[in-house]
């Protein structure tokens, strides 16, 4: 029996920065289900994958990105992060490394996690994954994908 994966988005995606995130949630919404609120504090049930819309730095404390993370500890993330917050990667660290892509590259990394849930062949990025890794595995999966 074919279980829907759940998916789990948090924040504003309703900013016209997130429309590409909007778009790729309705290419997957007949085969999940979607939960959407605007903090972690509304969510009540365990994710396959929780997306979080970024639009600013600090929009999410290091307290709250923590007790997340801790919280789902088997979800698979991706914080799809808005022009403001480019820099936060060097200057912050709210989110893992490997959890951050900017939102125009989020929909290549939101395909590649989607086929890790659905297929359950591929090992997710960890949590603990350096910079190096993160890009080595979205150009990869690029890579794969346009042959």
């Amino acid at each position: 029996m074919f279980v829907r994966p759940h998916i789990l988005v948090v924040g504003e995606i309703a900013r016209a920065e997130f429309a590409a995130v909007r778009e790729w949630l309705l290419q997957v919404q007949r085969d999940s289900q979607t939960t959407r609120v605007s903090s972690f504090a509304n969510a009540d049930s365990e994710p396959d994958l929780v997306i979080i819309c970024q639009s600013w730095p600090d929009e999410f404390s290091a307290s709250e990105a923590t007790i997340a993370l801790g919280r789902w500890p088997l979800s698979l993330w991706v914080v799809c992060y808005g022009a403001w917050c480019a820099s936060d990667g060097r200057t912050r660290t709210v989110w893992p490394l490997s959890v951050r892509v900017s939102v125009d590259e989020s929909c290549s990394r939101l395909n590649h996690l989607w086929r890790i849930l659905r297929e359950q062949r591929e090992a997710p990025l960890p949590l603990t994954a350096s910079r190096d890794e993160s890009l080595e595995f979205d150009v990869i999966w690029r890579a794969n994908q346009c042959c």
